[in-house]
């Protein structure tokens, strides 16, 4: 994702209706699910996007009766959300990456077991915001739902923040603590930036995807260049480079799959309708692999919830970790006995507000 830009002025083409976002995260800190979390993450980027492949083009599944979602996996509940797919309708360039994603199904397999931790805090606050469900998907997309993935242009994150970006969004970056890695913070920081370009662009939401990938000036300008040539101004019919060509399709094929996985044969790794983590206070630094030691808990489930802390020391960065919520006991036992701390307490919010300052907590 590139740096922010300002957009020229005048209007843009409206496309959906805007959406009102709200003014608060939060995070319910109730429920559990179990998580085996995965050989331990690698620097990685999410394989490039990819078009021409020489599969025929034919029409998607027939869309069944949805029921009202009662399960206790989050993908039914995601899946009941999406619509817009609907909206703009099914063309060969979905149809092109549904084939491309339907051909790599350990892609899907393997970021959907990644983004077992993250993936309800994610999506309830898409809820509280009134977005788009569909925006739970853009970290498969950019990352694999791999919080430690970093890209050659030095973007970093579930949601491959640019550097200068990240700092636009208040995303703290030192040699000991990155913000663009903090589950909490950069999830706060993009939902904050896509409802800016869904602003920017009258409330076009493919616009404003394009936009998160390839740049909101390199979108304006594809804009500004259809309007002088009186040609269509939707996202469709714009000159943009080859990777966002690809993105907001890809994206939508993605929402297809999710939506009926049991009609493509798509295999999702199952994640419970419920929180993972919590939030235990710190009264001092701490070092992540001492603690996880000395709870006995495995290191990478500690690191993976907190990717943010560089050198698993929390010397910068937030005052407080991310745990899985059933080891919230022993964890705040375990931060006692090394070094006098009281125990964490458990925080029922992570509350955050508009203006984009830095996550605080709710007790």
């Amino acid at each position: 994702m590139p740096p922010a830009s300002n957009l020229p002025s005048g209007p843009l083409p409206c496309a959906h209706p805007l959406r009102l976002a709200s003014l608060t995260l939060a995070l319910l800190c109730a429920g559990c699910q179990s998580f085996d979390y995965p050989e331990q993450a690698r620097t990685e980027r999410t394989p490039r996007l990819v078009a021409g492949l020489s599969r025929s083009i034919d029409t998607v599944a027939p869309r069944p009766v949805l029921k009202a979602y009662e399960g206790g996996d989050i993908w039914g509940r995601l899946g009941q959300g999406f619509s817009l797919a609907d909206d703009c309708g099914v063309n060969a360039r979905i149809v092109r990456q549904r084939d491309w994603l339907l051909a790599n199904p350990a892609f899907i397999r393997n970021a959907s077991q990644r983004a077992s931790p993250y993936l309800h805090f994610i999506v309830e606050n898409l809820d509280q915001r009134a977005l788009p469900t569909e925006l739970a998907l853009l970290p498969i997309i950019e990352s694999a739902y791999n919080p430690k993935a970093s890209s050659i242009r030095d973007a970093a994150g579930l949601w491959q923040f640019m550097a200068a970006t990240g700092r636009d969004f208040n995303l703290r970056q030192t040699a000991w603590y990155d913000g663009r890695r903090d589950v909490v913070a950069s999830s706060k920081a993009a939902m904050d930036y896509l409802t800016r370009l869904h602003e920017q662009f009258n409330g076009d939401w493919l616009l404003a995807m394009a936009a998160y990938n390839a740049g909101e000036g390199t979108v304006a300008r594809a804009v500004e260049a259809n309007q002088r040539r009186g040609l269509p101004t939707d996202y469709w019919h714009l000159s943009l480079p080859r990777e966002t060509q690809d993105y907001v399709p890809r994206l939508l094929a993605l929402s297809l799959l999710v939506r009926e996985p049991e009609a493509y044969g798509v295999t999702l790794s199952p994640v419970a309708n419920a929180p993972y983590f919590t939030v235990l206070e710190l009264t001092r630094p701490i070092d992540l692999s001492q603690l996880a030691a000395t709870a006995g808990i495995d290191e990478a489930v500690l690191v993976g919830l907190n990717p943010a802390f560089l050198r698993k020391k929390t010397v910068d960065g937030p005052s407080h970790l991310l745990v899985p919520r059933d080891q919230l006991r022993r964890l705040s036992a375990s931060l006692a006995r090394l070094g006098g701390d009281t125990p964490g307490v458990q925080v029922e919010s992570l509350a955050v507000t508009a203006s984009v300052p830095s996550v605080g907590l709710t007790p």
